[in-house]
């Protein structure tokens, strides 16, 4: 009996089943005979001499391309240019002689930037250039076959010499300043001696570290990418960070040297308003030994004990201010250079932790700076807290400056 049952319901599921094959199968058979009517695509070749670069304009052969673009629905401006497998989606193509090539001007367009850096960034045959795959394809990723491979020039050897002469140059040059004057040393007059020069100055040294790493690396990645838009936050803010080091070091040595004017300035003061109290208990000492004694004789004797207390204040002031003078004048005053080396790490009691720290740290950063930059193309980008860290560094630095001699 309940064989009898299901029996009508499996002939109907098997029925719709066919009929829904039935109305699929047209559908089915037109689209595969769309695809076949699309003759398929190929890349032959690039003309030129196998190389391209960026702001170049290449032309690709196609295999069947006049007879694909002739077929309803392809459409040629979904086609896109991909080289070592990325996708530049804002090279817009173009047909040329007799829609057998395809035209693609290699410009930077925003849209394309992260793919021009990965190709542009990744690991060279040699220093200059690279070898890469060159095909066409859809947005979709689908990518048509190709066998071809062009050189791409990564770096212009024209450029890459102009940019080794003039940074070349100018490190030579700074060095050369650096030795013969005072441009990374500390502030304020030469020390005492023949042929004693000022120690160089931690701080200066960092932001000129800063300075070079920070420029030649825009340049780099300019003369590689043609982008302008590269500088960060993080490069700002270590940017800022070197030059207030610089600036606050400056101005604790010059607030040092400005304590000691003020000072002697007022020991100048007091020494005069010394002598003149002197000249005038003379002047009563005399006039109290007169003969016959003065009719006041009291008064005066009142009056010359009233001088000389005040006389013992302005001489107890000068010496208060001679020896704020002496440990100001030991501060404020240049030591010899010990060499380059000593005077970066050390301070009056020797090598000191905190030279030592921001030194480390300053080398860290420009090492990952520089790896960064080579191998992305791009300036790093620094956390908060990595800023911070270097920032606290400088601050010890300076904090520590505050009690201390120059350097």
């Amino acid at each position: 009996m309940q064989a009898h049952l299901l029996t009508p319901r499996i002939i109907n599921l098997v029925s719709f089943c066919f009929l829904l094959a039935i109305g699929l199968t047209p559908v089915t058979a037109s689209t595969i005979s769309a695809a076949d009517k699309s003759p398929p695509l190929e890349v032959k070749s690039v003309d030129g001499d196998g190389k391209l670069a960026l702001y170049d304009t290449i032309k690709i052969t196609v295999a069947n391309l006049p007879q694909w673009v002739t077929i309803t629905g392809n459409d040629l401006s979904k086609l896109i240019l991909y080289i070592d497998g990325n996708a530049f989606k804002g090279i817009p193509p173009a047909l040329i002689e007799n829609n057998n090539k395809l035209q693609f001007h290699l410009k930077r367009d925003p849209k394309d930037k992260e793919a021009w850096n990965a190709v542009l960034s990744r690991k060279r045959d040699d220093f200059f250039t690279r070898k890469v795959p060159v095909t066409v394809g859809f947005e979709n990723g689908v990518q048509v076959t190709s066998s071809v491979k062009s050189t791409l020039e990564v770096i212009n050897r024209t450029w890459f010499l102009i940019f080794v002469i003039i940074f070349g140059g100018a490190i030579f040059m700074f060095l050369g300043l650096a030795c013969r004057s005072d441009i990374i040393r500390e502030t304020g007059p030469q020390p005492e001696g023949i042929d004693q020069r000022k120690p160089y100055s931690l701080a200066r040294t960092q932001m000129a570290c800063w300075f070079f790493t920070i420029i030649i690396s825009y340049f780099f990645i300019w003369i590689v990418t043609h982008d302008l838009s590269i500088l960060t936050a993080s490069v700002l803010g270590l940017m800022g960070i070197s030059a207030g080091t610089g600036l606050f070091s400056a101005v604790v040595d010059s607030g040092k040297r400005s304590d000691l004017g003020t000072l002697e300035e007022k020991r100048k003061n007091n020494a005069a308003e010394a002598d003149r109290l002197r000249n005038e208990i003379t002047a009563l000492n005399t006039a109290m030994s007169a003969t016959p004694p003065p009719t006041n004789l009291e008064e005066q004797r009142i009056k010359l004990e009233a001088k000389k207390t005040e006389l013992a204040a302005k001489e107890s002031e000068i010496a208060q201010a001679n020896q704020k003078m002496q440990a100001l004048t030991a501060a404020a005053k240049s030591p010899a250079s010990k060499g380059f080396k000593d005077d970066i790490l050390s301070d009056d009691n020797g090598v000191s932790f905190h030279r030592f720290q921001i030194s480390i740290w300053t080398i860290v950063l420009i090492i990952m700076f520089i790896y960064t930059v080579y191998n992305t193309l791009a300036m790093p980008e620094f956390d908060a807290t990595l800023l911070g860290l270097m920032g606290i560094s400088s601050g010890t630095y300076i904090g520590f400056k505050l009690p201390k001699q120059p350097g």
